[in-house]
């Protein structure tokens, strides 16, 4: 590709412009989008600090299981079903079916399957839901080595939160607009260009298609019940991202420019009412933004799981049994009440964001798992009692420390038939940096996904290979487990 400047006849025109190739503006605001564009460019595995790299690993391991987890429920199967290809024997696999897709098609449907359930990671919304997939898709379309699949993973995070960084709305917009979710489809070109590879002219158009490919905004309750399947609409995302490098590697010029620009470019088209384009190269190499990632041990939005975490650990402490239980108050901040407040969800989706339903499986004791929404449970007389007995609160304390803070504190009362009460706060839930999953944990979770899936008999060797995937000599041996042909 050139980036060879053209000069224009009117050299006035010249004198005024603000770009010199569209690829390469002049305008100092596009300075930092170009410092990203490059850190893309050279990133490579060896690079890559050794604690961030095992990071990645257990995003791609866990995201997978939600993957499977995801595919193996009513939802999942009505996706696969809009999709299925299973006539293409020469397209990229979707774990634990027998379709094979187009490499954007087959990161749109495990970006979506990965977020049925609500169970993969969080970092200023879901990376790993676009991030994985798309890394995925690209690395089994170009047989890539193991070491671009874990640098593309890597590089997702890098570039997308630092996109979320200089994109953030101010409090009023959050409110109204869902600005930070439009970020995923760039963490997703980022990922897939990685493992790719190109030259910056390459990667500096993968950026602005990305850009361009990315979704509306989309909250996942705000236009009435039952909630709409799309969610956040990352399977969209997904395919954009992929869609993104797969034109950039063939020398099709997309809108860099637009990465950063102030006025017509990304930040405003998404509704955001600040762009901050110094975050898009803040710490590049220095601060490594995957470490950031939190694995979800509970099969919900990551804001219900303070009240979960507070519930079970008053019902292990106090041996709690659930038809002693008189009422339960839950005091915290106002998107609860507002947005997760459903005492008789009709389906898994209302479910998985109903706050009432989510303390239930917790009174329960109920394993996490995508078994929390199966037709029994969902029906069961026993959970429709205990979500009637439910109190929620706005707690001052705990809103000031979500809009102020990010934290989801949860404050919970359990009072039982005999007058005794119970209570606990909980203001950072399992999974959260300060109190991250081990190892361990992530396997048995990711154990639990695949149970009764028809990959199960492979659980323990994806979790082997995927726990060791740079020393694979082909991604292959880990692909083969997860095909179900």
């Amino acid at each position: 590709m050139s980036t060879e400047r053209t000069q224009p006849i009117d050299n006035e025109l010249d004198a005024a412009s603000s770009f010199e190739h569209i690829l390469f503006p002049r305008d100092p605001i596009h300075f930092h989008a170009g410092r990203l564009a490059r850190f893309l460019t050279d990133l490579r595995c060896k690079d890559i600090p050794g604690d961030v790299l095992h990071k990645a690993k257990l995003i791609a391991l866990d995201t997978i299981g939600c993957i499977i987890a995801g595919a193996n429920t009513p939802l999942g199967e009505r996706i696969l079903a809009a999709y299925d290809s299973r006539d293409d024997k020469s397209g990229c696999w979707v774990p634990s079916s027998p379709c094979q897709m187009a490499p954007s098609l087959a990161a749109k449907v495990n970006a979506w399957l990965a977020d049925v359930l609500d169970y993969e990671d969080v970092a200023v919304g879901h990376p790993s839901a676009t991030v994985i997939p798309a890394a995925l898709a690209m690395a089994e379309y170009l047989d890539a080595p193991p070491e671009q699949f874990l640098a593309g993973i890597v590089a997702g995070y890098e570039a997308g939160i630092r996109v979320h960084d200089a994109t953030l709305a101010s409090p009023d917009v959050y409110r109204r607009f869902a600005v930070y979710h439009a970020w995923h489809g760039i963490a997703a070109g980022a990922a897939a260009m990685v493992v790719s590879g190109g030259t910056e002219e390459q990667y500096r158009s993968a950026l602005g298609h990305a850009a361009a490919n990315t979704s509306v905004p989309l909250w996942y309750v705000q236009y009435g019940r039952p909630a709409h399947s799309l969610k956040a609409n990352y399977g969209q995302m997904a395919l954009g991202g992929i869609d993104a490098a797969i034109c950039a590697r063939r020398d099709i010029i997309g809108p860099f420019a637009m990465l950063s620009d102030a006025e017509r470019g990304f930040a405003r088209i998404i509704g955001s009412d600040r762009f901050d384009p110094t975050q898009l190269s803040n710490g590049l190499a220095q601060v490594w933004r995957t470490r950031e990632s939190c694995l979800k041990a509970f099969p919900c939005c990551g804001f219900l799981h303070t009240t979960i975490d507070a519930i079970s650990s008053l019902v292990i402490a106090h041996e709690i049994e659930h038809t002693d239980v008189q009422r339960l108050q839950i005091r915290c901040f106002s998107r609860i009440p507002e947005w997760f407040s459903d005492n008789a969800p009709s389906t898994d989706i209302d479910a998985q964001l109903s706050v009432e339903y989510v303390s239930a499986m917790a009174l329960l004791s109920e394993e996490p798992s995508r078994d929390w929404y199966s037709p029994s449970i969902m029906t069961s007389p026993t959970v429709a009692g205990l979500m009637k007995k439910i109190e929620i609160e706005l707690d001052p304390v705990a809103e000031h420390a979500f809009w102020n803070d990010r934290q989801y504190l949860s404050s919970v009362t359990i009072f039982m038939s005999d007058g005794q009460s119970y209570s606990t706060t909980v203001t950072f839930a399992p999974g959260h940096s300060r109190r991250p999953l081990s190892d361990s944990d992530v396997e048995k979770k990711f154990l639990r996904n695949v149970r009764g899936t028809p990959l199960e008999k492979n659980g323990t060797a994806i979790v082997e290979r995927a726990m060791n995937v740079e020393r694979l000599s082909s991604l292959n041996e880990l692909l083969e487990l997860l095909r179900c042909s």
